[in-house]
């Protein structure tokens, strides 16, 4: 998310957990993922009924992630559907998601 932005949840008294999904530049799934933001949240004390939300810039890498921490029983997985940029058109640019949205962020 650094490269594009994440969304600022001060205002919610929250904030983002940056745990990548795939590591960079190989774009491999991280075997640790799910691992690493349960040891992330449970710092934070969140218990597998709170409610998570998973963004990335598409909205697809953080559906898969999303679907990874259910499978380890966090049973209010949520995906930002649009993500942080939006699809590519037809066009190849990127339309919708939470920027587009004028939804509150910050640049990473």
């Amino acid at each position: 998310m650094g490269y594009v932005g994440i969304p600022d949840l001060g205002p919610l008294g929250k904030r983002a957990i940056l745990v990548e999904w795939q590591t960079f530049p190989d774009q491999t799934v991280d075997p640790r993922f799910a691992e690493r933001l349960a040891s992330e949240l449970g710092a934070l004390g969140v218990q597998l009924d709170d409610d998570l939300f998973f963004i990335c810039r598409s909205g697809s890498r953080s559906l898969a992630a999303a679907k990874a921490m259910a499978a380890e029983g966090y049973r209010a997985c949520h995906n930002v559907a649009g993500g942080f940029e939006g699809p590519l058109d037809d066009e190849r640019h990127r339309v919708g998601g939470w920027k587009a949205a004028g939804l509150p962020w910050l640049q990473g």
